[in-house]
């Protein structure tokens, strides 16, 4: 990707679509952007933990926390879909809703 990040990309979808409650925000790690998910009506300090992306390969983890990624049972990350991949960036766009519930397997 070019300067735009997979999760700046996809929090600004989040942002579209649900920007009227809340603001979505990408904090850059090591290896991981979190993105954080604030009420419109608090400061945005006092938010969560939307997603995490994996900078390199564009997978979209649920959150474990406020410090890192929810991993599988066999250890593995817990991966729901890779904005890396347009179909599947459409996807997660389209299930997408502000509170994270589209992150849990189904």
């Amino acid at each position: 990707m070019s300067n735009e990040t997979y999760a700046s990309r996809f929090a600004q979808e989040l942002q579209a679509r649900f920007g009227h409650n809340y603001t979505f925000q990408v904090s850059s790690g090591r290896r991981f952007d979190k993105i954080v998910q604030s009420p419109v009506e608090r400061s945005s300090t006092e938010g969560s933990v939307h997603a995490f992306v994996e900078r390199e390969t564009g997978a979209l983890i649920k959150s474990a926390g406020w410090n890192q990624p929810q991993k599988n049972s066999d250890g593995s990350l817990a991966v729901r879909y890779n904005l890396a991949d347009e179909y599947d960036y459409k996807r997660a766009v389209d299930s997408a809703d502000p509170y994270g519930s589209y992150l849990y397997v189904r």
